[in-house]
């Protein structure tokens, strides 16, 4: 005689875009740019071309300052005829802009609790999340609360920059410098007596001469 010992379809740890807990957190609604059934959720989404009104998937080149958050599971969402999700073209997106959320990370990755959050910016992963750096990828102040699990892992949006450590003991910081501030400009090194000025039309803080006389 013989007994089933184990199982194979376990809970998994979460559906991609489910809020891990009550913690505080905030969700903004913005209209999806993507067309429609390919805007998943769990997934990190940019600026649109309207900014504050659509988000769309990263692309090659996208910065760091343009990140809008994570697309967060409503549950209302329809399905289509196969059972796949379909987020329609124009529809309202839930995005977190900072909590605890599920995500969808990069096959075969493996983050550890602590490790920092990079957005990859290209390809067919583009949108998901991964714990290592590279030159298709951008920060996101944000740092892994646990394993993966199907793809799926745990990670904690912040607020504030932080210093995101990892279980090696390697991690990166927030700004920690000026010239680490998305809105600053100081590839022209400034000099004694320089203060920042805003321009307008680049929308950056740049050194320029004190005009005061002091």
């Amino acid at each position: 005689m013989s007994a089933q010992t184990r199982y194979g379809f376990t809970t998994p740890i979460g559906a991609p875009g489910g809020i891990v807990d009550l913690s505080p957190h905030v969700i903004d609604t913005f209209l999806n740019e993507e067309a429609s059934g390919v805007m998943k959720f769990g997934l990190g989404v940019v600026q649109g071309s309207k900014p504050g009104v659509n988000i769309a998937l990263p692309e090659t080149g996208a910065t760091a300052d343009k990140f809008e958050g994570i697309t967060t599971n409503n549950r209302t969402t329809e399905y289509d005829l196969e059972g796949k999700l379909h987020i329609r073209n124009g529809a309202a997106v839930g995005v977190m802009r900072y909590g605890k959320i599920y995500v969808q990370v990069e096959e075969d990755d493996e983050p550890a609790y602590g490790d920092p959050v990079y957005l990859i910016i290209n390809g067919d992963d583009a949108g998901r999340f991964t714990s290592t750096s590279s030159g298709d990828t951008i920060a996101v102040n944000a740092r892994f609360i646990g394993g993966v699990d199907n793809g799926v892992a745990p990670v904690e949006l912040m607020r504030e920059p932080v210093n995101s450590g990892s279980a090696s003991g390697g991690g990166s910081t927030g700004a920690t410098k000026l010239s680490d501030l998305n809105d600053v400009d100081l590839t022209s090194p400034a000099t004694d007596g320089q203060v920042l000025k805003y321009s307008a039309s680049e929308s950056k803080w740049k050194p320029g001469d004190d005009n005061t006389g002091a």
